[in-house]
């Protein structure tokens, strides 16, 4: 994925506290059920934490049974849905937790993210402009550079170029955001300049990032360049061979030998 891989995407924090019912006390009845939602929602948390996921969702469900204002109960179901790709259901429980705590922004990131999974790029932009007007917002490079993902499949080229920039300026060794600007400058026509950003999304991630060798590459081949090209595709290989990626590049290899 292009918007979103290893150390740029805003995980689930781990650390989470449990949060309180409501703005006010309990009254009279309701105060041992909600120690008892508090109580599910930490079994819950505990079970994801150590990767017991059907025993984490019966947990939270629990919790939200006895409290339906647990903002991260919805939330931890959102990430745990999200990852087994029941996307609805994941969008349903991040508005939830959105709804009831409106700054509650690693929610609100992955909701957006969601949306660029399933290609609903308006809905993905709004969520992050959203989050960039949040003066409280720990990481709005993330944020740029999803925006900028996300106007880019928009073909709103210009948007994206503002945006993927305004990334790397704020997280310099953001190769990710590199990639993403060497796609956008190529699809409006800026050859060079998209060399130039492939060239320094693998300077600055040399390591564990393929993607950018494969952009390269493909470049590369065009220009009739078929040793540097090869050269890209076999590190592409290298970096991602058990991956779809990492066949590409393969098949790019064997048809040109």
């Amino acid at each position: 994925m292009r918007y979103r891989v290893g150390t740029w995407i805003l995980a689930l924090t781990l650390s989470l506290a449990v949060v309180p019912v409501g703005a006010c006390a309990p009254v009279e009845g309701e105060e041992d059920e909600v120690k008892d939602a508090e109580w599910h929602y930490k079994m819950g948390k505990g079970y994801f934490e150590n990767h017991r996921i059907h025993l984490a969702i019966r947990e939270l469900r629990k919790a939200l049974e006895m409290d339906p204002k647990m903002a991260e109960a919805h939330f931890i179901l959102g990430f745990i849905y999200s990852g087994r790709k029941k996307y609805e259901r994941s969008i349903d429980h991040y508005k939830k937790a959105i709804n009831l705590k409106s700054n509650f922004h690693s929610a609100r990131n992955n909701l957006g993210s969601v949306y660029l999974d399933l290609n609903r790029w308006k809905k993905a932009a709004k969520v992050f402009e959203t989050l960039l007007e949040s003066p409280t917002y720990p990481t709005p490079e993330l944020a740029h550079n999803n925006l900028g993902w996300a106007h880019y499949n928009l073909d709103n080229y210009s948007k994206a170029l503002k945006h993927l920039e305004m990334a790397v300026f704020l997280k310099p060794r953001m190769c990710l955001a590199y990639n993403n600007l060497g796609l956008t400058h190529q699809a409006i026509g800026h050859q060079s300049k998209a060399r130039k950003q492939y060239r320094s999304a693998i300077r600055k991630c040399p390591d564990n990032y393929a993607e950018p060798h494969f952009n390269l590459a493909k470049m590369l081949q065009d220009r009739g360049d078929m040793a540097k090209a090869q050269k890209h595709f076999k590190r592409c290989v290298e970096l991602k061979p058990e991956t779809n990626l990492g066949e590409r590049c393969r098949q790019y290899l064997r048809v040109r030998r």
